[in-house]
């Protein structure tokens, strides 16, 4: 008996923790203001006992993330609140979308903020573009200048996930803000783009 009343108790209190997870809108600086839409969406469906937070809620934890590019990187930050005080504050950068995934999971910490693993997919992306590469491998870079990819291969035909349009220019695809919004949003849920298909 009294084994069942701790573990009833353990289990109330660890369901009441889990619903005191809340994390906020990300906010960004120096990018495309959907990825802040699309890295709060991801961080949601991908934080262990997450929820959103809201207006006039009290969690006991609150998850404020922020992105921005900064000299040539992504600063990527994690602030946490316990009880409307900081309590943790941890940031990774790197030069390149495709590799937030992989280092936010450095910032596991199982108390309050730890990622479900997502299994890497390969993909191919279709974009329109002005005119034909000169060059057999391009990267991927957005408006305001963050590079989404590293140099990947360019085809003329094939399959891939359409994300809209953009311009050549040199051995870069410069997208148009929809496009960087939907790379970067399969590139955080551990897409990697092999090819890109020219149209």
């Amino acid at each position: 008996m009294i084994k069942k009343i701790v573990l009833t108790t353990f289990l109330f209190s660890f369901s009441a923790f889990a619903q005191e997870v809340a994390i906020a809108k990300a906010s960004v600086e120096n990018l495309p203001e959907s990825y802040g839409d699309y890295l709060t969406e991801f961080l949601l469906k991908n934080t262990e006992h997450a929820v959103p937070l809201k207006k006039g809620s009290e969690p006991l934890y609150v998850i404020y993330p922020s992105l921005s590019w900064e000299g040539k990187a992504y600063n990527l930050c994690i602030k946490v609140y316990k009880a409307n005080n900081l309590y943790s504050s941890s940031c990774v950068t790197v030069s390149f979308a495709e590799d937030i995934y992989q280092r936010l999971k450095t910032l596991k910490n199982s108390e309050f903020f730890n990622l479900k693993e997502i299994p890497q997919n390969t993909i191919n992306i279709k974009v329109k573009i002005n005119t034909n590469p000169q060059y057999d491998k391009i990267k991927l870079v957005s408006q305001r200048g963050d590079s989404l990819t590293r140099y990947v291969s360019v085809a003329k035909e094939g399959n891939g996930v359409n994300v809209g349009s953009g311009f050549v220019n040199l051995n870069t695809i410069v997208l148009d803000e929809d496009a960087s919004a939907k790379v970067f949003k399969l590139l955080i849920e551990n897409n990697k783009i092999e090819k890109v298909i020219v149209e």
